[in-house]
């Protein structure tokens, strides 16, 4: 369940000099208006609704044969697994083999990516994972598509409202009056999960491991918005 909005705008930017303000206010008659270059950026909190946990299996061998089919092995055994919790998103990732000359072996890697917003059932399929070989590399919260789109949209709108306020004060303190905004953009930088790194439980006599623990912390969304004010005389 997500936690009530938290909306906070934040680091307004007046980009004009001081020099375009004395301009303004000893405006020449012949000048029908005066440009602001203005920016604000506004932040929301979300509670994060999702966990994401990736997976790593790998071998060595002494030929790239032997040391693919047990990646091939423990990859498809760590999905029928997962398939089988109701809740969790199965994918698997990138795939690569290598030649390791200083033992003179190949060794074979493949992630598999889980997604679920249960946290106790998917901590305990990595727990289960953990104990079949596979190794944990990254688990964060997060927020699903749709949330941090959601989050966004907010933020925009937060960012946008801070700064047409903030150029209406502006242009009063210039003794003009704000005609509108042009050349706006809108910015909103794609924040990736801080990935919790965690050591891998090995040995595939284990059925299965303790499971990893995860901690939800808030995610903050932010928006930048930046424009052209249109100031004139009143």
């Amino acid at each position: 369940m997500l936690h009530p909005i938290r909306a906070l705008a934040i680091s307004t930017l007046l980009l004009a000099p001081p020099a375009l303000a004395q301009t303004a206010l000893a405006q020449p008659a012949g000048l029908s208006e005066t440009t602001l270059h203005i920016a604000e950026t506004a932040e929301v909190t979300r509670a994060p609704n999702e966990v994401v946990a990736v997976l790593r299996a790998e071998s060595r061998a002494g030929t790239a044969a032997a040391a693919q089919d047990a990646v091939n092995r423990a990859i498809a055994a760590a999905v029928a697994r997962a398939q089988g919790s109701n809740g969790v998103q199965v994918s698997t990732g990138g795939y690569w083999t290598a030649r390791v000359e200083e033992a003179r072996a190949w060794q074979a890697s493949q992630t598999l990516t889980l997604r679920g917003a249960a946290a106790p059932a998917l901590l305990e399929l990595v727990g289960a994972l953990q104990g079949q070989g596979l190794a944990l590399a990254s688990l964060d919260w997060t927020l699903t598509r749709e949330a941090a789109r959601t989050a966004r949209e907010e933020a925009s709108r937060l960012a946008l409202e801070s700064l047409q306020r903030r150029a209406g004060a502006i242009a009063t303190q210039l003794g003009l009056h704000l005609v509108g905004l042009r050349e706006v953009r809108i910015d909103v930088p794609d924040r990736a999960p801080r990935p919790m790194m965690a050591m891998a439980a090995r040995g595939s006599s284990l059925s299965s491991a303790a499971p990893p623990v995860a901690v939800a912390e808030d995610t903050v969304v932010t928006a930048t918005v930046e424009a052209v004010a249109v100031l004139r005389a009143r």
